[in-house]
């Protein structure tokens, strides 16, 4: 850490990674670095860079059905995935420090990144090495906004990020680049607490964020053979990869807390409700057939939860 002056700062540092699988070695030397700048008592600025290198791989299912996702390692088929981030954020607080808020942008870029191949899947029985392909690209860029207030009975923050995450395969989607599975659109939290008293608190939670990005059936058509026309089966066109969107994902959890002080201890009853308006959030789609064709049908879990907890601490 190198401390320039008494607004601008620095750190700067090296990781140094090894990773050996089947007499193959990946070595990877990691850069970091940070900075900070103070442009006055209540605004700074801030950035950083950062290579890294991931010798695990989430291999992920975006197709309609029971979500298989998996991690993988490295091989010596399967290279590590590497990453480079850079990010800059403008920071400042008011109010006499009671409020802070942030503005942050970023930019990832990856390679050596794997995928299922078309129409390969987890089920298959070759194994996942044989099921994938190789050295795919991606990159992930957004905006993230912050604000937060620490001082006083009631306390909280609100977040927002507006984010994009693509992948790109040779032998995927043409080649051309298409959503990752995750990739997030809109994501915004909000928490708030309050305290009545030492004895009493209550806190509140809201989330929301953009639905999955899947691979679904975009129209079918009938496949016909032989001079009577004789239809052999129906065949599913699914146009681009990861083009359709699951329901948005969404929920409120409250819960409150009754403190009591003992002797040799500190007891707290908690009564809390998650989901609070049960919320049906998708866990995953499926095609169903019925007299009119094929319906997509969504699977829920965790529907609303309540919950009683008792709690010592010595």
């Amino acid at each position: 850490e190198i401390k320039f002056s008494e607004r601008l700062k620095a750190n700067f540092g090296i990781h140094t990674a090894i990773f050996s699988v089947r007499n193959n070695n990946y070595l990877k030397l990691q850069p970091r670095f940070s900075g900070r700048y103070l442009i006055d008592e209540n605004w700074s600025i801030k950035c950083s860079y950062a290579e890294m290198q991931q010798n695990l791989h989430l291999l992920t299912n975006s197709s309609v059905g029971l979500p298989t996702d998996i991690w993988v390692p490295a091989t010596d088929s399967v290279r590590p995935e590497q990453s480079r981030q850079v990010a800059f954020s403008i920071n400042t607080n008011f109010f006499d420090g009671k409020l802070e808020a942030s503005m942050e942008g970023y930019y990832k870029t990856m390679n050596d990144l794997i995928s299922y191949k078309e129409g390969s899947s987890f089920f298959d029985a070759t194994g996942w090495e044989s099921s994938i392909e190789t050295g795919g690209k991606g990159r992930s860029y957004g905006l993230e906004l912050f604000l937060q207030k620490k001082n006083g009975k009631t306390t909280g923050w609100i977040g927002y990020t507006l984010s994009w995450s693509d992948r790109k395969f040779d032998n995927i989607n043409f080649g051309e680049w298409y959503p990752y599975k995750y990739d997030r659109r809109n994501d915004v939290s909000i928490v708030l607490s309050h305290a009545f008293s030492d004895k009493i608190d209550i806190g509140a939670t809201w989330v929301y964020g953009t639905g999955n990005a899947i691979t679904f059936p975009q129209a079918n058509y009938w496949s016909f053979e032989g001079e009577g026309n004789n239809m052999i089966e129906t065949i599913d066109y699914y146009g681009n990869r990861n083009s359709t969107r699951m329901n948005p994902y969404h929920r409120f959890d409250i819960g409150i807390n009754f403190h009591k002080q003992k002797k040799k201890y500190k007891r707290t009853w908690n009564l809390s409700v998650y989901n609070a308006y049960n919320r049906n959030n998708p866990f995953f789609v499926y095609l169903d057939q019925s007299d009119n064709g094929n319906v997509a049908r969504q699977v829920s879990l965790f529907p609303i939860i309540p919950t009683i907890t008792y709690n010592i601490k010595f």
